[in-house]
Formats: C-alpha cells, structure tokens, sequence
C-alpha cells in the first residue's frame, strides 16, 4: 500500500540523514551539554515515576532499576522521547507530553528495543527513500501515536516516513498538514497525569494480525469513546482481536493484534498492540484514541 520514489542510494544519504538528525538533539546550551538531562529534569523526575510505577509489572520486569535518556521530539515541540536503557541497551520507551495549564501527561509507551523515532528507524527510512542526494533536514514530527513521522527534505522533494516502522508513507505535505490539523476531541482526558497508580495489567500472547483479514469480511466490534466494556470483555476472554486504522484519506492502512491493556487508578485505559508476532514490540496507547481513528475486530 506504500508507494515509493526509485532513486539511487548512496550510504553518504544515511549518514548525512542520522548525523542530521543527531544534531538537531544535541543543538543545546554547552551548560545542558556538561548535564544533558539537567534541560530535561522535570520531565525525566515525571518519566522515573511512571517507568518504577511500570516496572512493578510482569511485562515491565526489564525496566527496574533501568536508566532513562530524555530527548525533544522535533523543534519546538511539546513532546519527549525517553528511553528507558538497560546496560545501554534500550528495552522499552516513553513519549511524555507537555500539558498547557502545567505538568504533564503520558502519551504512549511501550516494551521495544527499536521504539519511534530511533536511529535504526531513521536509517531505515532513508533507504527507502534511496535518496539521489543526501537529506538537507530531518525533522521529527509527534501529533499523537498514530501520527508520528519523520520528515525527509531533500533539493525540491519532502517525504514522510513512519517513525515506529521506517516504511515511507504514500503522502504529500498538504496530506499531513490536513491530518495534523484533525486533532482527536479531547486528546487530553484519554493521558494519564503526573501521580497516576496502575490498577491492572492483562498481557496476551503475540499472534499473526494477518492469519485472519476480519476488516476484509467482517464489521468492527461497535463501540463509542463513552462505552467500550465489550472490546475489555473480549480481551479478558483471550479473543484474538485486531486494530485497524485507516490515514491520510485511506491512503495508509495500519493492522495491530491486540495483545493486553493496562488500566490505571485515574480511569485510563491503554490498549497493547503488535506490529509483528514476536512479543518484542508492544505498543500502549489510549483506547478513546484508538476508538477514534480506527476500528476493532474480531
């Protein structure tokens, strides 16, 4: 469903595009240099909290007494990375978003060695593209977890590619600006805030999204943003269910298996989704989002 520009490749396009992309995090004060999560702190104070609330779980086991490394999303933005490190090696992640009135609510998280917006995705991006000429700007964009992309600019042409797989996607800047501009009705009440407790964990084994097309024959499990105790009901069974969500005016088709929730004292819920069947890569997002921009199936 990806169309993709045939150019040649030339490894000088990926090492530009990451030394790039390096330097736009690194483009801080020498003092936040010397410290560089001294910039960060109230954000990483805000991440340790929830990642040892996290930790205490079975599915979260890797991140106790873990390292965490903060880092902006994009110029300007209101949005961080943290990567939770074990031994320097990356074992799960969190995208922290800044809240108008102060503080801050937890966009998404996830068990991943290769979560959004890393460099190894980065460099997958810039292969597919098989650039002519090294990228001029890199420059990562976060609107909510469906919506992540980095942006490619390279002479005339600018490309999208997805942050989480590094596939490009089939879309134009007036594509993204439409679907950035379609912000989900009150984006803020799906987040957990700043003293949040988890209540409950249900983790399901991984499963092929694809040995089954439900999306193809079916109709979706109906649900609102109001009332969706059916789609928990059905994961507590153990029902093999998929996600869909269709972007960019159809142009871009994304399929997840289900595999979990969390649910938190303040009344979120965040559903766990798969890309692959390996269990490495679990994605936690709230489910009104979800239920907003896609569908669920059986």
């Amino acid at each position: 469903m990806m169309r993709k520009k045939f150019i040649k490749l030339t490894a000088a396009c990926v090492l530009t595009a990451i030394v790039l992309y390096s330097g736009s995090l690194q483009s801080q004060p020498a003092s936040a240099l010397t410290n560089p999560s001294a910039i960060y702190e109230p954000v990483q104070q805000q991440a340790e909290q929830w990642a040892a609330e996290l930790a205490s779980q079975p599915s979260f086991h890797a991140w106790k007494q873990a390292s965490l490394v903060v880092s902006p999303i994009g110029p300007g933005t209101h949005s961080w990375l943290v990567l939770v490190k074990q031994n320097k090696l990356t074992v799960g992640y969190l995208i922290i978003n800044a809240v108008e009135t102060g503080g801050y609510q937890l966009g998404e998280y996830g068990t991943s060695s290769s979560p959004p917006f890393n460099e190894g995705t980065l460099s997958k991006s810039v292969q597919q593209l098989e650039l002519l000429h090294p990228a001029s700007s890199i420059e990562a964009l976060y609107v909510n977890p469906l919506l992540a992309a980095w942006k490619v600019a390279s002479e005339k042409e600018t490309y999208y590619t997805d942050a989480a797989s590094g596939e490009s996607l089939p879309i134009g800047e007036n594509d993204w600006l439409a679907a950035e501009s379609q912000k989900p009705v009150n984006q803020g009440r799906m987040q957990i805030g700043a003293n949040a407790a988890l209540l409950k964990q249900v983790s399901l084994p991984s499963f092929n999204a694809y040995d089954k097309l439900p999306w193809l024959t079916d109709r979706p499990i109906s649900l609102n943003a109001s009332s969706y105790n059916s789609l928990f009901a059905k994961i507590n069974n153990k029902e093999q269910l998929r996600y869909t969500a269709e972007l960019f005016d159809g142009q871009m088709l994304y399929v997840w298996s289900v595999v979990g929730y969390n649910k938190w004292d303040s009344g979120q819920l965040y559903v766990a989704l798969e890309a692959g069947e390996d269990g490495l890569d679990r994605r936690y997002i709230p489910v009104p989002l979800l239920i907003e921009l896609g569908r669920f199936y059986r």
